[in-house]
């Protein structure tokens, strides 16, 4: 198998758990050089998830693939060295703690720019770092419930229903890559690094398309005139079939 794209480009990922490693996963599968950094004696809390095969999470090897791995204790100030050292030879950094952790332990973009002052930091969080819901917990179905998403699930006069799959995780991972590779294309014109904040819930106002344009041209959501599936039907011959094998 050939080199990626992104061959030579170093990652350094603290993230846990859904959203920020599949962020790290798929700048790895694009050639990338990732280093997983866990918490020591404890990992990712997504070594515990199922399905576990041969004592082993499956769900976090599909997220960690292609990556290296170590453990450091960022509470110590020998931990703290070695990501400073690590970060002065990186690329690319990768975190989702709560916003304001990594400024308490002096290790915010503010304070590692000054050391790599071309690193990309990108970080995902539920509601951003500033602004009144910016110390609220960030999950996928939190996500999925404040973006309008859940509005446009299930069936008309049923209740506000959440997708088979952790959809709001995986589109904040995707946003937040994307805006890393955007600045990276930047930093290769301007040699100058940037922070880029990913929420869970911002990238569905594009993506719901129809049900935001109902809010904003009609001021209701489709929910509340008819279903998704009867609007779609206007537009295109569109509904479940039963097939016949």
């Amino acid at each position: 198998m050939g080199k990626g794209p992104l061959d030579g480009v170093k990652v350094l990922d603290l993230s846990r758990v859904l959203a920020g490693p599949y962020c790290g996963m798929m700048l790895a599968d694009m050639g990338a050089d990732v280093i997983k950094i866990e918490i020591p004696g404890k990992g990712d809390d997504a070594r515990g998830n199922f399905p576990i095969v041969n004592g082993e999470s499956a769900y976090y090897m599909n997220l960690n693939r292609n990556k290296k791995g170590m453990t450091l204790n960022l509470k110590s100030e020998k931990g703290k060295e070695i990501l400073r050292r690590l970060v002065a030879d990186s690329d690319i950094l990768i975190e989702n703690y709560r916003p304001g952790v990594m400024e308490k332990l002096g290790l915010g973009y503010e304070d590692l720019k000054k050391i790599n002052p071309g690193l990309i930091y990108g970080c995902v969080s539920g509601f951003g770092h500033y602004g009144p819901y910016s110390q609220r917990a960030g999950y996928d179905i939190i996500g999925q419930a404040m973006s309008g998403l859940m509005s446009t699930t299930g069936w008309q006069g049923g209740k506000p229903t959440r997708t088979g799959t952790a959809i709001a995780d995986v589109m904040g991972g995707l946003s937040c890559c994307v805006g890393i590779l955007a600045a990276y294309v930047n930093r290769l014109k301007t040699g100058e690094g940037e922070r880029w904040m990913s929420l869970l819930w911002i990238p569905w106002y594009p993506l719901l398309r129809l049900s935001t344009l109902s809010i904003c041209v009609l001021g209701r959501c489709r929910r509340e005139s008819e279903t998704a599936m009867k609007q779609y039907i206007r537009m295109i011959p569109l509904r479940l079939l039963t097939a016949l094998w």
